[in-house]
């Protein structure tokens, strides 16, 4: 039998941006709560960093600006006039490869009908599109736009996709839960083009950054929340009784009415004792990212491509995933005379690369770099950074995953689950469904 050394109505694991985002919307309506962190540092994958006048990102680059949960919590901590929008150019021109140059991706059906990334054939395969017959079972996303588009847009225009969000393989992810939208569409009108015509059209939303990174949102979370956040907190494990649940830690024990976890699948694993749950835990796919940073004078650099940046395919055989144009999309991310370049390696199709030295690893995606980019000299700034489970998948076996945690949630009252590897996998998603859970929770 423990004995509790602390009392609190709430704990919150994890102090990513689910977890804060959590604690913010919940301090809003008591405090009787604490958020646990095993790190020494709040923030989980955003990490910004000022180096040598440059300011990185080693995870998220931009959030989407795409709900009001996102809205209110940067209003609530001040830092709606830090917020820094894209340069024009940065929000429409991205790029993807083509005989190993940068090629712009249509912005307009005009351009898309005089792009040279599709056959003209793959040009006309869209129009049997609505004819096809809607899905009667979930299938993976290569599959799914196969069947509905063909070959050419899969490889061109969704892998690619796929890529920059997930750095997934489209033969194994789930098209009902990483193409949500088209799915819908799909299953709801028979066609996915007639869906999105159908759809109430919204204004496309904007992506941001702050003044000085994305780690200011978290950090102001953090520091006005700090006597709720106990850093350096390692749980050994948790336990239900008769009055909600008893966390044992390292140091302390601590019980609760209600747990609201926001641990990444894998860490959750070690603290449930439902083995559907655990076995579907430890089954969630999370891929290893490593992240170069490099700066460059302008008068080395010149390819002067306009743009967000440019996502690769399995077909280029490149040594990166993505390259982001960090200093062309937010000007103040470099000094006035540098540009600075995000180089994204790894993923699903390259778990071989992020077993090689990082040494040898830098050479390699810098040679491609600089080659792109027809860079002259070498880079005044590099910096590396490793996610050896970053990003995790939406996979086939995903269905299995959400009615696991929706039995365990209904056989553990007062045990809540959130998190990015289920139900949206972004900035936003992660603050809306904070935001959403409290409303409707608490």
């Amino acid at each position: 039998m423990y004995i509790a050394s602390i009392k609190k109505n709430t704990v919150i694991l994890g102090a990513g941006i689910t977890g804060l985002s959590t604690a913010h919307y919940l301090s809003l309506k008591n405090d009787d709560f604490l958020v646990l962190e095993k790190n020494n540092i709040v923030g989980g994958n955003i990490s910004s960093e000022k180096k040598e006048g440059f300011i990185i990102e080693n995870g998220p680059n931009t959030v989407l600006l795409n709900n009001d949960s996102i809205v209110k919590l940067i209003k609530a901590y001040d830092l709606w006039d830090n917020i820094s929008l894209p340069k024009e150019s940065a929000e429409s021109n991205r790029y993807v490869l083509l005989n190993n140059k940068l090629q712009l991706l249509p912005r307009n059906s005009l351009e898309f009908f005089k792009s040279p990334l599709l056959s003209l054939k793959e040009k006309l395969r869209l129009f049997k599109e609505p004819f096809i017959k809607k899905h009667k079972k979930n299938t993976s996303v290569a599959d799914f736009i196969k069947k509905r588009f063909g070959e050419g847009i899969l490889h061109q225009f969704v892998e690619p996709f796929v890529t920059g969000i997930y750095s997934g393989n489209t033969n194994n992810m789930s098209a009902k839960h990483t193409l949500k939208i088209l799915w819908e569409a799909e299953q709801e009108y028979g066609s996915v083009i007639k869906g999105m015509i159908k759809k109430e059209r919204k204004a496309k939303a904007k992506i941001f950054n702050l003044s000085n990174g994305l780690s200011q949102l978290t950090n102001a979370i953090a520091h006005q929340l700090h006597s709720n956040i106990q850093l350096d907190c390692l749980i050994k494990k948790i336990e239900k009784n008769d009055n909600g649940y008893i966390i044992e830690t390292v140091n302390e024990t601590i019980s609760c009415q209600n747990i609201i976890s926001t641990l990444p699948a894998h860490a959750l694993a070690h603290y449930v004792n439902d083995k559907t749950l655990k076995n579907c835990l430890e089954d969630v796919e999370y891929v290893s990212v490593d992240v170069f940073h490099f700066g460059f004078y302008k008068r080395d650099v010149n390819n002067q491509s306009q743009g967000f940046g440019v996502l690769s395919k399995a077909s280029d055989k490149k040594k990166f995933l993505g390259i982001l144009f960090n200093s062309r999309i937010f000007s103040h991310v470099a000094p006035k005379d540098q540009e600075l370049f995000t180089v994204i390696v790894g993923g699903s199709r390259q778990k071989h690369l992020c077993k090689i030295e990082s040494v040898k690893l830098k050479s390699l995606v810098l040679e491609e770099l600089m080659e792109l980019m027809e860079i002259n000299n070498e880079p005044i700034f590099s910096n590396h950074y490793k996610y050896p489970k970053g990003i995790p998948q939406y996979n086939l076996n995903h269905q299995s995953l959400l009615d696991a945690i929706q039995n365990f949630e209904n056989n553990n009252p007062n045990f809540h689950i959130l998190g990015n590897y289920f139900n949206g996998i972004s900035v936003s998603d992660s603050i809306s469904k904070a935001d959403n859970f409290i409303q409707t929770n608490f």
